[in-house]
């Protein structure tokens, strides 16, 4: 699959249940738009935001900015089924775990993508790696099938799973954010990660922390990440300039 000439170090996530909320990213321009379905939609709005898409792709959508959809994993057929259309580049998948569970998104959007007509196999899955499974697989899901093309490092989730990184202490992260880079970089897939700081993370950080996170993620190997806020998506820019 070919990928876009936007360098996509930018993703910005935007809940679809409010069109106003999106309609912000105009005024940040993040090289990616992330029409989001999971964390930032409230349980009674979800299916008023899969049916907000059709209708926010057509605003979003712009020679600057890719737009995806970020699922839930607990709801990823239903979203899936509805992030499947025309404007839409790809599919954001969050905590997958076996190469089967990657398969079969293939073959759902596939269905899709030919009941909606959208050119067969260009509809894109991103896959952010959220617990231990899913790490140990990393190389295995990304090869599940040929839409992903970007593999990426879910710290929020981790964390949760694997408890809080101790003060001063980034031997396991280090070592998890090194076996997604390698395996991205191995399958050509583009990395996805920033080098969080401990009480400086995602919606937390400020904008030089940002700027920090990313750059050190650009050490690592990283080529972008995810923006928790609008006001990090210049920080993540700058960083992985």
């Amino acid at each position: 699959m070919t990928q876009a000439m936007n360098p996509r170090r930018s993703w910005m996530i935007l809940p679809a249940h409010d069109p106003a909320v999106v309609m912000r990213y105009q005024e940040f321009k993040p090289d990616v738009a992330v029409l989001d379905l999971e964390y930032s939609v409230p349980p009674r709005a979800k299916e008023l935001a899969r049916s907000n898409l059709k209708t926010l792709v057509k605003s979003v959508g712009s020679d600057q900015a890719d737009v995806f959809v970020r699922i839930d994993r607990d709801t990823r057929w239903a979203d899936a089924g509805a992030a499947t259309q025309r404007g839409i580049k790809g599919i954001v998948f969050p905590g997958p775990e076996e190469p089967d569970e990657v398969a079969e998104l293939d073959e759902l959007i596939t269905a899709k993508e030919k009941e909606r007509g959208v050119d067969p196999g260009t509809t894109e899955i991103v896959l952010m790696l959220e617990s231990a499974k899913g790490f140990w697989n990393a190389a295995a899901l990304a090869m599940a099938s040929p839409r992903v093309t970007a593999l990426g490092v879910g710290r929020i989730d981790l964390t949760m799973r694997l408890g809080p990184v101790p003060q001063g202490e980034f031997r396991l992260y280090r070592f998890l954010m090194t076996r997604s880079v390698i395996a991205a970089r191995m399958l050509a897939k583009q990395p996805l990660g920033a080098l969080w700081r401990p009480g400086s993370r995602g919606g937390v950080a400020s904008k030089e922390m940002t700027a920090k996170a990313a750059r050190e993620g650009k050490l690592m190997g990283f080529a972008g990440c995810l923006c928790a806020t609008p006001e990090q998506v210049a920080a993540v820019n700058e960083g992985f300039a």
